[in-house]
């Protein structure tokens, strides 16, 4: 007993210590330094707006000069409330200039920069671009000339925040474009009127880039995993989405049960350091030593029971080169199977980092 309570001993006055020179963090003057709930406590908030160049602007006016406007293609600076989201918003204090703005007259069209160029990758339902019938999704934008007083701009020279400037401009104002239908050789000028941008075409733009967003997010997903067994960490599925022959073994044998009672035999030291539990840092220590003994002793465990490494790698086809990849493919691909949390247990087994990561997975 003499033995064991020595680390208790020594451990009090460490904790008298530190807990003496604990002292809280001084909070920063600067609202840039801030972070979103020390502005909130200081009356302030966050609001951006982006420039011709796409440079980001920022302010921190106070949250009483802020009031938040209905969506719309109209420029406004963007503003963080209370919930950490950002709103379309007119601020008292700071004022956008109609000279540093883009102007609201707009074509209703989307455009993105890619190897190939700049493409339209949408039209809104009601906007000039569609109405006019001389512009379909897929075309090429070569030059844009914003009126007819001024230059043609090449679009190769120009970022995209450049170019959604020299498009945009006073409702009832016309911009022509270059452009290049797939599939012809010769390019086309097209002059479009500006025109203010409805609710409908609002909408209709949150819709489309909401299923962009979940389509990059399905390609990313993609490019996660490994569709054969020789990443580092061999996944539970299988390419036809069923459970891998080594998950159904270990749920059969039901391995999270005799995994901890294997565990328990082996890692004697969490019953010795239970004495640590009732101090500072008491249950920390004895978390370092336990913890790894249990999880390696675990995980032995585990694969030897469902037929050794070997059998799981040979009974995989798919496979990661993290257990982070691994967490966050399966939360997407497989989170709402019936069997999903029987599945992560028996991975866990193999994997014991890999609860944790699952849980903190988006």
């Amino acid at each position: 007993m003499t033995l064991r309570i020595k680390p208790v001993l020594w451990l009090l006055p460490l904790a008298a210590a530190l807990s003496g020179c604990a002292s809280a963090p001084e909070k920063p003057s600067d609202p840039a330094q801030m972070n979103a709930y020390q502005r909130l406590e200081a009356g302030l908030t966050l609001c951006i707006r982006y420039g011709s160049m796409g440079d980001e602007i920022r302010i921190y006016p106070k949250n009483t000069a802020v009031t938040h406007v209905p969506e719309s293609f109209n420029y406004t600076w963007w503003c963080q409330d209370e919930g950490r989201g950002f709103r379309h918003s007119d601020v008292s204090s700071h004022p956008i200039a109609e000279a540093d703005k883009p102007g609201d007259g707009v074509i209703g069209a989307s455009l993105k920069k890619t190897e190939d160029g700049t493409i339209v990758t949408w039209l809104a339902p009601d906007g000039p671009a569609l109405t006019s019938g001389a512009i379909s999704e897929g075309d090429q934008i070569l030059s844009i000339q914003p009126s007819p007083n001024e230059p043609v701009y090449p679009v190769n020279d120009l970022s995209l925040a450049e170019m959604i400037w020299l498009i945009r401009g006073t409702p009832g104002s016309d911009v022509s474009l270059t452009i290049l239908r797939s599939g012809r050789d010769s390019p086309k000028d097209v002059a479009l009127t500006r025109a203010l941008g409805t609710g409908k075409s609002y909408l209709a733009l949150k819709q489309h880039n909401a299923k962009m967003k979940r389509k990059a997010a399905a390609e990313a997903q993609k490019e996660l995993v490994i569709r054969n067994n020789t990443g580092q960490f061999m996944s539970p599925y299988t390419s036809d989405g069923v459970t891998a022959e080594w998950v159904n073994k270990a749920i059969n044998a039901n391995i999270g049960a005799t995994t901890g009672s294997a565990v328990g035999a082996v890692a004697g030291a969490y019953a010795a350091n239970k004495v640590l539990e009732s101090v500072p840092f008491g249950s920390f220590l004895g978390g370092m030593i336990g913890s790894k003994v249990g999880k390696e002793a675990g995980r032995s465990t585990a694969i030897d029971s469902i037929g050794g490494w070997e059998y799981v790698r040979s009974t995989s086809d798919m496979s990661f080169r993290s257990l982070a990849d691994m967490a966050r493919y399966l939360k997407a691909e497989h989170g709402s199977d019936p069997n999903f949390n029987d599945v992560m247990t028996a991975t866990s087994q193999i994997y014991p980092e890999f609860a944790t990561l699952l849980a903190y997975s988006q």
